[in-house]
């Protein structure tokens, strides 16, 4: 039987799993934010909801008092979200009948918080996956409905595993809906093991070329299209670092110093000399300010310089 549903969400993620509650269920109300909300850019869950005649509100956070007035008079069985981008009231979680699920892009309670896929990346896991949970007061830590894990690979880049996941969340979110609705209140997450990870800017991809050839490779292809790129500095200008790979060989030499052309790219010393993690990297792919990405063997003719913070 189809359920009566406030939906709140934003971008991709959000129109996405808006289509496929729009085939199942009827959606009451759709809560979003205005397309220029903290800089974000274009919303597509308007453009979903335009489409399907749904009612919209535009709120940056849920407190408007006609915003829960309308709620309450709507009496919604459930309140689905999906990348909202600021805490819910308790206001609100409070109105629904059968309770307000979410889901994150991670396997709670590890990654809590902004930027999982990245993060995910960036500390080098092999798997990551899809939770949906009952919504608290308290961001991400809501008792567990179901879950979903899918795998990173060695050379996986965040967009890559973005769109993974992508093509599961409607499927998970009509799974924890029925569980919802069967009477399942989850199981409640074990938070001694939960970490909550901040929102990444562009001072967190900036590349320390004294960490390892994998650290740095992980935060390369961690901080791929369409998110912010990993970065560095060239003779004094910002450099973007777009595309990478680990060589097949050692190269060595003082941390962020241009070695070679090698292996269809730059090679760039880094990691602590003489040590193990010392291989270097090769770059691919770089962008500099106000040009289109080019390979980095065209960007760097000659070798000898070095690559720093900017």
């Amino acid at each position: 039987m189809p359920l009566e549903l406030l939906f709140m969400g934003f971008g991709e993620l959000g129109a996405t799993v808006l289509e496929g509650l729009v085939a199942e269920h009827r959606v009451r109300l759709v809560l979003t934010h205005r397309p220029d909300f903290t800089g974000l850019g274009g919303n597509e869950v308007l453009r979903v909801a335009e489409v399907h005649g749904l009612p919209t509100f535009l709120s940056a956070r849920a407190t408007e008092p006609e915003l829960l007035q309308r709620v309450e008079g709507l009496g919604p069985d459930a309140i689905v979200s999906t990348n909202w981008r600021t805490l819910v009231p308790p206001a609100l979680l409070r109105l629904p009948r059968l309770g307000a699920l979410n889901i994150h892009d991670a396997l709670l309670p590890r990654y809590a918080g902004f930027g999982a896929v990245n993060w995910a990346i960036r500390e080098g896991e092999t798997e990551t996956g899809l939770t949906v949970h009952l919504m608290s007061d308290e961001l991400d830590t809501g008792d567990i409905l179901t879950q979903e894990r899918v795998p990173i690979g060695a050379e996986d880049t965040a967009t890559e595993v973005y769109h993974r996941l992508l093509a599961r969340y409607p499927g998970l979110v009509l799974r924890g809906l029925a569980l919802l609705e069967e009477g399942s209140r989850g199981q409640p997450q074990d938070l001694s093991r939960s970490a909550f990870y901040h929102r990444i800017g562009p001072r967190d991809t900036v590349v320390d070329w004294n960490r390892s050839s994998l650290d740095i490779y992980n935060l390369i292809r961690a901080q791929s299209d369409p998110f912010l790129n990993a970065r560095t500095s060239y003779e004094g200008s910002e450099l973007l670092l777009k595309r990478a790979r680990l060589p097949r060989r050692a190269y060595c030499g003082t941390p962020g110093r241009l070695v070679r052309h090698a292996e269809d790219g730059v090679a760039v010393a880094c990691g602590g000399a003489g040590t193990a993690d010392a291989r270097g990297i090769i770059l691919l792919e770089v962008q500099p300010p106000g040009r289109d990405p080019v390979s980095a063997r065209e960007f760097f003719p000659s070798m000898g310089g070095y690559l720093g913070n900017p």
